[in-house]
């Protein structure tokens, strides 16, 4: 058959095809195979890293030489030139969407060019069994070091339980040590969170008795030799909290780095507490 006569057959059966026609679509792929496999060998050993890495092989080239000649046999345009040149084309479109999995993103080669790939995570991802070390293969795995939101939560509202727990079991004891009215006062402000005025009404004292007393016992607390152990204790614990391989690598800070930022961070709230309470006062003074 001639160049002529292939190219009148080509566009007869692109027609038919381009109507719904399934026979002469597979006639169209038929008579087509052979110059799509010629395709094939032409592209891959420029693209071999690239076909290799997403798993492309000649099968696969040619199940997708399908597809092309379907779309080329819907889009053709006899005035445009040759089915085959069309088609030439459909084929190169058709590579990018088998190689990217229908999503798209581009990036430059070795050779320097601009090539298209797939934006699909999955065409990119690494196997959980893969060691952390590469030299270890009897080492912790990807997987084992992956943290569980789900069990890393419930576990964290558990320990802000017991700890909760354990706090206002210290604070009791050291209330208990302030005084019989120190004691209730403080309960009621901040084991109940009543107001001022309401912790006076409940005990028959004005709001201004329940300042003076707070203040008070807020002081013996602050001198409390017990309570000062028990609060070192907690802060060197709640360091030592999340102070895995995960940890370390998010944050890049030893135990002892986040007991100095958790201290900084205290004095830091004091101050901030004091000027607030500063400005405050100034506020209320020029407001007289």
């Amino acid at each position: 058959m001639s160049a002529a006569e292939q190219q009148a057959t080509n566009a007869a059966l692109a027609t038919l095809a381009a109507t719904g026609n399934s026979y002469a679509l597979g006639q169209l792929w038929e008579t087509n195979r052979g110059l799509i496999r010629s395709m094939f060998w032409k592209w891959y050993p420029h693209h071999k890293s690239l076909a290799d890495q997403h798993g492309v092989t000649a099968d696969d080239f040619e199940q997708e030489g399908f597809f092309a000649v379907q779309y080329a046999a819907r889009t053709y345009d006899p005035a445009a030139g040759a089915f085959s040149t069309w088609l030439a084309q459909a084929m190169q479109r058709q590579i990018q969407l088998a190689l990217s999995n229908g999503h798209r993103r581009k990036f430059v080669d070795e050779d320097g060019k601009t090539h298209t790939t797939s934006a699909d995570p999955l065409n990119h991802c690494f196997s959980l069994d893969l060691p952390i070390d590469s030299e270890n293969a009897d080492g912790p795995t990807l997987g084992e070091v992956q943290p569980d939101p789900a069990a890393e939560q419930a576990f964290t509202a558990a320990e802000e339980r017991i700890s909760s727990a354990q706090t206002r079991a210290v604070l009791g004891d050291a209330l208990d040590r302030c005084g019989t009215i120190e004691s209730a006062v403080m309960r009621h402000r901040f084991f109940d969170g009543l107001s001022m005025a309401a912790t006076g009404e409940k005990m028959g004292i004005t709001p201004a008795q329940v300042r003076t007393i707070e203040t008070r016992a807020l002081r013996k607390l602050r001198s409390d030799p017990k309570l000062r152990r028990w609060h070192d204790r907690e802060l060197e614990n709640r360091a030592w909290h999340g102070v895995g391989y995960l940890t370390w690598r998010e944050t890049g800070s030893s135990v002892q780095e986040r007991v100095t930022e958790r201290l900084e961070t205290i004095e830091l709230n004091k101050i901030a507490a004091k000027r607030e309470k500063t400005l405050k006062n100034e506020h209320l003074r020029e407001g007289v």
